[in-house]
């Protein structure tokens, strides 16, 4: 009975008010509440930070005062627990584990929904340190994922996992290595709900269950790109049930990809045939579909017209040409 909740933004955000709701959701998950999530180092990478005790989450004075720590990041995953096996720290979520893919090392963030049967026995070279089969799920995609070689390799192999791991009961699962959120669900009669914000940014926003309300626009900045994930609405805003069995990936504020049977981009007919002239080497006119793809880090503007962002290429091929 666990809930799940992550953010993917374009720039660093916080989450004070969907936080001030989810933390009530503790209420009926007890058994400890855990958020995670990434700090650029000194070197430029990201690098994890966490935060968790095995105790009801509105009960926890750390837990009260996150939002007064003005906490930014662009990618962040909660979870209040509901328990099946023994409430301790270590079996509370999320969990961390450092890995290379890709050809460098990063710190992964994972949180889990659901009942696995059977997992425990499936990693061999990476340990669970507490009881979970949360943990022994993660520890199993970590062992798998380690040494790919390529983005399209590291994409289609999460999601043959998490399928995978579909076979033994239900999951909810929000994961990320800091770049990338990745969101899977297989959870019948339950599922994880998506929620877009993106500019412009008008309204108002409501806390379900609560008489809180707030302007969208006093706590979204202009060009602020956001997705929230979660395996309950937790606004009355326009929130969308996510498929079952396919993996969804966002990066910047933007949902890229879903990979299911193939691998389907998100980005608008228009949008695309931009990367793709782009990735041609061809001059584009500056509209407002090019400075989209700006602000969410796809493209960047030099003085010889739009190119594709650094470190982008690999993500861009995958977009325009499935």
């Amino acid at each position: 009975m666990c809930e799940l909740f992550g953010v993917n933004a374009n720039k660093e955000v916080d989450v004070n008010f969907t936080w001030r709701g989810f933390v009530r959701k503790g209420k009926l998950n007890p058994h400890g509440w855990g958020v995670g999530w990434y700090l650029t180092a000194l070197h430029g990478k990201r690098a994890a930070s966490l935060v968790k005790q095995p105790i009801p989450a509105y009960k926890s004075r750390i837990a009260l005062t996150l939002p007064k720590l003005n906490i930014k990041s662009q990618v962040i995953i909660s979870h209040v627990r509901f328990a099946t096996s023994e409430i301790n720290y270590l079996n509370t979520h999320p969990f961390i584990r450092r890995i290379k893919s890709i050809g460098q090392y990063d710190e992964w963030i994972f949180a889990h929904n659901g009942v696995l049967d059977g997992v425990e026995e499936l990693p061999r070279r990476f340990k669970p340190l507490g009881t979970t089969d949360s943990e022994a799920a993660f520890c199993y995609i970590m062992e798998n994922l380690e040494g790919i070689r390529t983005i399209r390799e590291l994409f289609t192999k999460l999601y043959q996992l998490l399928s995978e791991l579909s076979d033994y009961g239900t999951l909810n699962v929000l994961i990320s290595n800091g770049r990338y959120l990745f969101a899977y669900s297989y959870y019948p009669g339950k599922g994880m709900w998506l929620l877009k914000r993106h500019p412009p940014h008008k309204g108002r926003a409501r806390l379900l269950d609560e008489d809180f309300e707030v302007s969208i626009g006093d706590v979204k900045a202009e060009d602020e790109y956001a997705y929230l994930v979660a395996t309950k609405r937790l606004t009355d805003e326009n929130w969308e049930k996510i498929e079952k069995k396919k993996l969804y990936i966002f990066r910047d504020g933007a949902l890229l990809l879903k990979v299911g049977n193939r691998i389907e981009p998100m980005l608008d007919s228009e949008a695309i045939e931009v990367l793709r002239a782009v990735l041609n080497r061809e001059n584009v006119e500056l509209n407002e579909t090019v400075k989209r793809l700006v602000d969410l880090k796809l493209l960047k503007i030099t003085e010889s017209g739009a190119v594709i962002n650094d470190y982008r290429e690999a993500i861009v091929k995958l977009i325009v040409e499935e």
